[in-house]
């Protein structure tokens, strides 16, 4: 399974996402490539279909809007809904989710 990891080339990548996707990793026990991607500029976001930074795909699936992705492709810090409120990273069950949904799809 391929997970993408976009990140702007202004905020870096986050180490709370790293560690979130970690914890997802390991809780799902899934074998996944982890691919690593910056994003340089609001132009290369258009073309990579970056929704902020970081951004986590699943088999090119977003873990927070899935198949239902917006219009708007921004290089900026992205916010996420978790349980301890709107943070700069995903929570790990939201990735974890969308890996076993993705799993699921596979078979």
């Amino acid at each position: 399974m391929k997970i993408e990891f976009l990140y702007s080339k202004s905020t870096g990548r986050s180490a709370e996402a790293e560690e979130a996707l970690r914890q997802a990793l390991e809780a799902t026990e899934v074998e996944a490539e982890v691919v690593y991607t910056e994003v340089l500029d609001s132009e290369d976001a258009k073309h990579k279909r970056f929704l902020g930074s970081p951004s986590i795909r699943v088999a090119g699936i977003d873990v927070e809007y899935g198949d239902r992705e917006p219009d708007e492709y921004q290089a900026g810090t992205r916010y996420y809904n978790t349980p301890q409120g709107w943070k700069p990273y995903p929570h790990a069950r939201l990735i974890a989710n969308t890996i076993l949904e993705a799993q699921a799809r596979a078979k």
